[in-house]
């Protein structure tokens, strides 16, 4: 009876455990000190604002502590009732059950009990509906905390990369920094896809997840977590948008680069353009430099290729540092554009309310674009009554401002793309935009009009004020009537 008492006690303890959410308040406790420790590396925060949260965060801890330390006590106190209870019916005595529960059999027993257990109450968890919805934040407590120390500080990124640069240097080959591609725009015009098809090609290079989270140094560290990281399965991002990504899909981890030696174009609300007039050596050098290792990580691969959605503040510069690179601008319809970037922003708001890691994590790549990370780039300074991001004319008075400032610096080695038509018709267009960019073996790029889908019909953004969408619609036709397909001479050749 002793033996079926302690059993019954084993069930009681993990049920109070599971009762109480005992996972999610240890998980909370991991969350507070993985975010203590960010804001106490984060050099861009003032000294008051970090004694100010870390108050707070240890506040946050010592009620979590007290919380586990009440559930593990509710735990244990249910199992010993069970157990004298038992003893008090005179079924054993306490002595007895003691004996029992010390003994080696029935501590190896319980414990592989116990593990079975709860494996099969996850199981059991995880056939529900919610618990099979995809996560929103894929990563565990061990992934957050690797990404907020990788995040913490670029300087570290930038030494790490120049270690790389030391010990595989036999493996770096300069001549492949040579014609790069820069596919950029606004998000939501369609610069994934068209990164995802050029990437597949054997010519071209890219960042992939698989470079996470010291991108700066992706031979050294994409070796590494390549030994423990599981590649090939695939989940969609959190996006929501259908597009699927794994460890070894592409993906702009390019801005890190840019955050780390240029900080002083990142504000805490905004962003300021560069100009063709910015200098910096030694930022050239390493990204010559890791362009490089970027295509040594593809064997076989000659070019690099990125996305970049800021690269759109930055063009005059890029074509400036690298005279012979591609900058592929997709063009979207801007109702269409507008829309999906009003419905991305209020759903990372949302996200970034309920996971604080998912905005800690895309601030640590740079993506600045949706949420409570957002900061827009300042194409313009004479914005003195903007709407809230959450008004739709938010985002089309950005989007006009975002595409002039394009037209006005944009030079001959930019090629715009008509996103719409590309999805429409799209073989014709490719082999123009894979001639613009000087790729010589066409044969594959066929296969990338199979991940383009039809454009679906025009939606009427009737919230919109009708002055924006009409500057628009016409900043919208002047940017097609240069895209590739539209401009061509009489040789077939892509004119600017």
């Amino acid at each position: 009876m002793s033996v079926a008492a302690l059993v019954l006690g084993l069930f009681a303890f993990i049920a109070v455990l599971r009762i109480l959410d005992a996972q999610r308040v240890a998980g909370g406790i991991i969350d507070t000190t993985q975010q203590a420790l960010s804001v106490m590396m984060n050099s861009d925060i003032a000294v008051e604002d970090k004694e100010a949260q870390v108050q707070r965060a240890s506040i946050k801890l010592l009620g979590g502590f007290f919380w586990i330390t009440a559930i593990g006590a509710a735990s244990l106190g249910a199992s010993a009732f069970i157990v004298w209870g038992g003893a008090a019916l005179g079924f054993y005595t306490v002595d007895k059950a003691i004996s029992v529960a010390l003994g080696w059999p029935f501590i190896i027993g319980s414990t592989a009990a116990a593990i079975a257990l709860w494996i099969a109450l996850e199981k059991l968890q995880k056939t529900t509906p919610e618990a099979n919805a995809p996560a929103e934040v894929p990563y565990s407590p061990l992934d957050k905390a690797l990404h907020d120390f990788a995040f913490a500080s670029p300087e570290r990124q930038i030494r790490l990369g120049a270690l790389e640069t030391k010990l595989y240097g036999r493996r770096i080959r300069t001549e492949t920094s040579k014609k790069p591609v820069f596919i950029t725009s606004l998000p939501r015009a369609g610069t994934t896809i068209m990164l995802e098809g050029l990437a597949s090609l054997p010519h071209f290079a890219s960042a992939t997840y698989q470079h996470m989270p010291f991108t700066l140094s992706p031979l050294l560290w994409g070796g590494f977590s390549r030994k423990f990281r599981k590649a090939g399965d695939k989940s969609e991002r959190a996006h929501g948008d259908g597009i699927e990504v794994g460890l070894d899909s592409p993906e702009a981890f390019e801005e890190m680069l840019w955050m780390a030696f240029w900080p002083e174009h990142f504000a805490n609300n905004r962003i300021t353009p560069w100009t063709a007039e910015d200098e910096k050596p030694e930022f050239e050098a390493f990204f010559r430099t890791h362009m490089a290792k970027i295509v040594a990580t593809k064997p076989g691969a000659t070019r690099y290729i990125s996305k970049n959605n800021a690269n759109i503040a930055r063009l005059a510069l890029l074509e400036r540092l690298f005279t012979d690179a591609s900058i592929v601008v997709p063009i979207r319809n801007p109702r269409a554009q507008v829309r999906s970037l009003l419905r991305q922003h209020l759903r990372f708001a949302d996200l970034h309310a309920r996971e604080p890691f998912a905005r800690r994590y895309m601030e640590g790549i740079g993506h600045f674009e949706f949420g409570a990370a957002l900061r827009p780039i300042e194409f313009t300074t004479l914005r003195t009554s903007l709407p809230a991001p959450e008004h739709v004319d938010f985002w089309l008075r950005y989007w006009i401002d975002a595409y002039q400032n394009v037209l006005a610096t944009a030079g001959p080695r930019t090629f715009f793309v008509d996103h719409d038509a590309l999805c429409a018709t799209p073989h014709s267009l490719l082999h123009e935009l894979t001639a613009a960019i000087e790729l010589e073996d066409q044969g594959g790029v066929s296969a990338m009009a199979d991940i383009l889908r039809a454009p679906r019909p025009t939606p009427d953004l009737s919230a919109a004020s009708p002055s924006l969408m009409q500057r628009a619609d016409i900043l919208h036709e002047e940017l097609c009537s240069q895209a590739i397909g539209r401009t061509l001479s009489p040789t077939g050749k892509v004119m600017k």
